[in-house]
């Protein structure tokens, strides 16, 4: 007769010496945004010129974080409102999130509008890593 008792024992060893073996690595990471097809000026405030014959106005923004397929949220300090059948649809002015790629890079698009001319636009981004460090960083743009 064959003891099962012997057989359970060893995968319940096995799986609380796997378990207790895995430890949590931080990978040292950092984040830094960019708007690397816009001017940036000598205050470090980025240029956008909204072309006239468009609906909006797009650009793409990065952000190096050091770290491979790492979900990054986006946000701005305002956002537009897009009426749709009598519904109002506040919306940011980038895609919400993103995730890097295999050098640790991601983008988003920021799109503005003619309303926006004359202001400037604060676009936030961050992430939370797998020890619970939370990285932020953020840029100006402004809108001529």
């Amino acid at each position: 007769m064959v003891d099962f008792s012997k057989l359970y024992i060893f995968i319940y060893v096995m799986l609380l010496i796997g378990c207790n073996s895995q430890s949590i690595v931080c990978d040292n990471g950092y984040l830094e945004m960019s708007a690397p097809n816009l001017q940036i000026d000598e205050n470090g405030y980025y240029h956008i010129e909204v072309l006239s014959d468009y609906y909006q106005t797009y650009t793409t923004l990065d952000v190096e974080t050091g770290l491979e397929y790492e979900k990054v949220g986006w946000a701005t300090d305002v956002q537009y409102n897009i009426e749709y059948m009598g519904t109002d649809n506040w919306t940011y002015l980038v895609n919400t999130s993103s995730y890097t790629d295999d050098e640790g890079i991601a983008h988003t698009v920021l799109g503005v509008w003619e309303d926006f001319v004359g202001d400037t636009i604060k676009v936030y981004c961050g992430y939370v890593d797998n020890c619970q460090i939370t990285y932020f960083d953020s840029l100006g743009v402004v809108v001529e």
